[in-house]
């Protein structure tokens, strides 16, 4: 099974994802990707390079993500930021969809399930999932999470999230405004309803 988690930054997804990898199910974050494509003199780098230059490179030719965020997240220039921020996504989310579809091809050889963890659900999971997990916290809850956790300011963080978009009609809604037990207890019943599901087919 593939299962999509997405959910707005601050609601909870990558800690869903967490229970998950307990349980022994593959972990496709694509954070963590992104990282991996960010390697120096690969194709996502290079088509980087050319677009915003050598401003956003540490001295080793890695990518300083901080000063790339300060360009597509700039609450002084949203306009600015947010055709930057196309521009971004428009290289890496290529990169990263190929990427996706050679682990899933992988892993399903493997008979293992797979999650995929993304804010941006549409461009890797709509086409690729066999059931969509949202996860959906109260806007001041997921703030207050962000701001603790990266320590950006709430305009920052609304620059973030601008682009991110719930899907319509999930499979599964679990609301996060709670404690880690009460989100790993609505987990559970979760999984049993997949594990049903798989019997049943």
């Amino acid at each position: 099974m593939v299962l999509g988690i997405t959910g707005i930054s601050g609601s909870g997804k990558h800690t869903a994802a967490e229970y998950f990898r307990k349980r022994k199910w593959v972990i496709l974050d694509t954070d963590s990707i992104a990282h991996y494509l960010y390697r120096p003199y690969t194709g996502a780098w290079k088509e980087i390079n050319k677009e915003f230059g050598d401003k956003i490179f540490n001295q080793d030719d890695t990518i300083n993500r901080t000063r790339l965020g300060q360009i597509v997240f700039n609450p002084a220039d949203p306009e600015s930021a947010n055709a930057s921020l196309e521009k971004l996504n428009g290289i890496i989310h290529p990169h990263m969809k190929r990427y996706i579809e050679n682990e899933i091809h992988l892993h399903s050889r493997r008979e293992s399930d797979i999650v995929i963890v993304s804010a941006l659900w549409k461009e890797f999971e709509e086409n690729v999932c066999d059931k969509i997990l949202l996860i959906k916290a109260n806007q001041d809850i997921r703030i207050k999470r962000i701001m603790g956790r990266d320590g950006i300011p709430a305009k920052m963080y609304e620059l973030r999230t601008k682009n991110q978009q719930e899907p319509e009609k999930p499979d599964f809604v679990i609301e996060n405004n709670g404690s880690l037990a009460e989100l790993n207890k609505k987990l559970d019943s979760l999984i049993t309803k997949l594990q049903d599901s798989r019997l049943q087919n």
